[in-house]
């Protein structure tokens, strides 16, 4: 039809997104409305209105008291309770406020089967009836769940919209940026588009092939450590059998197939449905045992199950209703804004195929937890006893999951990498520690010489390798997992705790760090999935938008609204502070470089929030390019931070760097808020750098960073002198070296440091060196991929954590000195849009 994008949202909005029919009409009577292009967003308000006869018998008294006593403020609205006072919303928002409401009343488990209780009141300036206090707060329970619903929708929306726009400007098709942010589980715009960066050469890019999803209910804690235990005792007595393929669970609903976009609603509604129902688990999930001679596990007993069908059905109804709600208001849109899209009348309406496509169920089988199947008669007696030793009522903690994997690849096997592999030959696949390969039953069995044909998780790619190079692992590793929220909550015993912790995500997923391709899965059972979740997927349009409450997650999260900044007391023990450098102008801008640089590598800053000068470097436009320099936001984070230390009465002994010019610049803006900028000296530690198989799997070099002769010139103040524990030379050595070592090279350093030193140290590096540095000291093993990507979503620009020594070797995670810098997100702003 032709009609600009923003008019048609107007007028989609002004009639209540009904269908696209009356939105035309609508707009071709107001084509002479000189308000048509103006940005002004309409108000919204929620009534509660009454009906019937009662509704007759105030319409009779209004016609009455106007007849006899003439106009009055109540004859200016339709009888009603006031809800939610009037509200401005952009037009573009109208569909998820009307929907909520919808939802709201569906998902409340009281409904009132009576009439509403009133009381009549009258005074010389008013009059009519009060809702006493019973019914009043049912209907104040339905407003605050209603704003509770509408801010959660509008946020989602804006994010997952924001990250596909973002994508787009980036080149990326719109069926490959929706590919990508679906196969990386929605969680933000840099990890999907390293996702397609690394799947560049993939075949199967451009296909159009719908993911396959379903919803697990998982343990966690103490019975998922008994189970863990028990698979691998009875891979090493029994070998592998049917259960080792997927991650501990009972399936609440069976595999779907769903078209790329519908991604965010499929995780919203999970979200939704747990939080708007009203009945959860305080206790143990009630399990029975089963075994035969060829299955072994435990089924829910029928009153829990019933409660987990409920869920599974909710879902169900939740994601159909979100779907086809979406489906229609975006193909009333888009019909508005292009003709070619075909006209679709109020008594037309049609869903797209893609939508069309999806068809889910609640698993109708009965309700269980598989230990066993698929295995030889003769192992029975084996696995029987090890099934004995379990012990099902300590399942208190449990949590819903929506995983989604690549449906081609179903039937496939998948095996883990042991060793990295350099191809030889053209039709050779290069293998690299971490990923993931798919292989066939037949090419496994068939395989002659013991090379096979397989497919590689990380780009896509298929080739031959040699099948000795892998190991068998479950095919849930290689799933992408898109949401995952607590079930129920259960008093754990004290060993409980640890293994319970970190094992439920927030939803919100926000900020890690690394310029390495990676692709974000399954992130929940240990050895559960490949380590190139990467230190920083940073969210462009999400990268300020830190919670207080979670600004310092390597300690327990405390309630610092009613604390004011004490300095420090003595008493204490020396400490160690880790902190995470400021914010980055590639993750803010994007591709800067070439809008800021000429062909000369002269640099002009195209934004305030931009340096306004950098200093001169060698290579300097791949310099910059590798090695970000901070925004004048991140400096000023970094400021502030030494600022609260300052005020805190924190004062540092020696400062320590990783080389890479973000950390240098944010451990000089500590120092300068904390006003000995001049005379406390930078040690740079290029052992300090962020893991280093991100850039090896990327086949990038070592960043080559700035020289200490140019830091120094450029007026840093840098330890000439200080001799590293691992120079730069030498870092090469580690391209290869798994997690674990990476764990080992910063607390090697950390030691070495604390060893050779006295009093209170800063170090400034990533956002994985806030827990690499502290995790050994502290007495704890490395961190699982599954369990430390879930604490580097949160560990935000400017995070600070503080390691206290509490014994002669002793040290423990505390609380910091100083409150977290928070701040919103603030979009670039085109005067254009002034200019019509």
């Amino acid at each position: 039809m032709g009609f600009p994008k923003h008019r048609a949202e107007k007028a989609l909005a002004a009639t209540g997104n009904r269908d696209v029919q009356l939105a035309s009409d609508w707009l071709l009577t107001h084509v002479n409305d000189p308000s048509l292009d103006e940005c002004s967003p309409r108000e919204y308000i929620l009534y509660a209105c009454p009906t019937g006869r009662f509704l007759e018998q105030i319409h009779d008294f209004w016609a009455k008291s106007k007849e006899l006593c003439g106009w009055n403020g109540a004859h200016n609205f339709t009888p009603h309770i006031t809800l939610v006072s009037f509200f401005k919303a952009p037009d573009e928002c109208a569909p998820q406020l009307s929907r909520a409401l919808k939802q709201v009343v569906e998902q409340t488990a009281v409904n009132l089967d009576r009439p509403l209780k009133l009381e009549q009141y009258t005074s010389h300036n008013f009059m009519g009836f009060f809702v006493v206090e019973e019914d009043a707060n049912y209907l104040n329970r339905l407003a605050l769940q209603y704003v509770k619903e509408v801010s959660n929708s509008i946020i989602s929306d804006t994010y997952e919209q924001l990250d596909a726009l973002t994508l787009l400007q980036m080149g990326f098709p719109k069926h490959r940026a929706e590919k990508a942010l679906a196969a990386t589980g929605n969680r933000d715009v840099q990890l999907a588009s390293d996702w397609l960066l690394t799947h560049v050469n993939d075949p199967s890019l451009d296909e159009c092939s719908p993911r396959e999803y379903i919803l697990y209910a998982c343990p966690t804690g103490r019975f998922l450590e008994q189970i863990h235990d028990f698979w691998a005792k009875s891979k090493e007595l029994c070998g592998w059998n049917g259960a080792h393929n997927f991650t501990p669970h009972i399936t609440l609903v069976s595999f779907f197939k769903a078209p790329d976009e519908c991604a965010p609603q499929l995780s919203r509604a999970l979200k939704q449905v747990v939080e708007q129902t009203a009945v959860n688990l305080d206790r143990p999930l009630k399990l029975e045992q089963y075994t035969s001679h060829n299955f072994m596990g435990f089924f829910v007993v029928e009153e829990d199950a019933n409660y987990l069908n409920r869920l599974a059905l909710q879902y169900v109804k939740e994601v159909s209703n979100s779907i086809i709600s979406d489906t229609y208001e975006q193909l009333d849109a888009l019909v508005a804004c292009f003709p070619w899209c075909g006209g679709v009348t109020s008594g037309a309406r049609c869903i797209p195929r893609s939508s069309r496509s999806i068809s889910l169920e609640p698993h109708v089988k009965s309700l269980h937890l598989t230990l066993a199947y698929q295995f030889p008669e003769a192992q029975y007696g084996t696995l029987k006893s090890l099934v004995d030793n379990l012990d099902p009522s300590c399942a208190s903690a449990w949590e819903l999951r929506l995983y989604s994997r690549d449906a081609r690849l179903a039937t496939k096997q998948v095996h883990k990498i042991l060793y990295p592999h350099t191809p030889r030959e053209p039709d050779e696949l290069e293998l690299m520690i971490g990923d993931y390969i798919y292989l066939s039953s037949d090419a496994l069995q068939n395989t002659q010489d013991g090379w096979v044909e397989g497919i590689s998780w990380l780009t896509g790619m298929s080739g031959f390798l040699p099948e000795n190079y892998t190991v068998r692992t479950s095919e849930s590793d290689a799933w992408t997992m898109h949401r995952t929220v607590q079930l129920c909550k259960a008093m754990l015993a004290p060993e409980e705790g640890d293994a319970a912790n970190g094992k439920t995500p927030d939803p919100q997923d926000n900020i890690s760090e690394s310029t390495a391709p990676i692709e974000d899965i399954s992130m929940t059972k240990e050895d559960s999935v490949p380590d190139f979740y990467g230190a920083e997927m940073a969210k462009t349009f999400q990268q300020m938008l830190n919670s207080t409450g979670n600004a310092s997650i390597l300690s327990e999260a405390v309630d610092k609204s009613a604390k004011s900044v004490t300095p420090e007391v003595s008493g204490r023990g020396r400490r160690i502070f880790v902190m995470r450098h400021g914010e980055r102008v590639d993750f803010t801008f994007g591709s800067w470089i070439p809008y800021c640089f000429d062909e000369f590598g002269n640099y002009t800053r195209k934004d305030l929030n931009m340096p306004k000068t950098l200093p001169r470097r060698k290579n300097v436009i791949l310099g910059w390019q590798k090695d970000s320099p901070l925004t004048n936001v991140g400096v000023y984070q970094a400021n502030l931070i030494g600022e609260g230390l300052r005020e805190a009465g924190v004062s540092f002994s020696h400062v320590y760097s990783s080389p890479s010019f973000r950390c240098v610049q944010t451990a000089t803006g500590v120092l300068t808020g904390m006003n000995i900028k001049d005379t406390m000296p930078i040690n740079l530690e290029p052992g300090f750098f962020e893991w280093l198989a991100w850039h090896a799997h990327s086949g990038e070099n070592v960043v080559e960073w700035c020289s200490k002769q140019e830091l120094t010139d450029t007026g840093f103040n840098i330890a000439m002198d200080y001799q590293p524990c691992i120079p730069v030379d030498q870092l090469h050595n580690h391209y290869s070296e798994s997690l674990e070592q990476f764990y080992n090279r910063n607390n090697t350093i950390t030691r070495e440091i604390i060893k050779k030193t006295t009093g209170d140290i800063l170090i400034v590096g990533h956002a994985i060196t806030l827990d690499a540095c502290t995790r050994d000291i502290c007495g704890k093993p490395p961190r699982q991929s599954s369990e430390l990507n879930k604490l580097m979503q949160k560990v935000t620009y400017c995070s600070l954590v503080a390691a206290e020594q509490v014994g002669e070797n002793e040290w423990s995670i505390g609380e910091p000195p100083c409150y977290p810098v928070t701040h919103t997100n603030n979009q670039r702003f085109d005067w254009k849009i002034l200019s019509g």
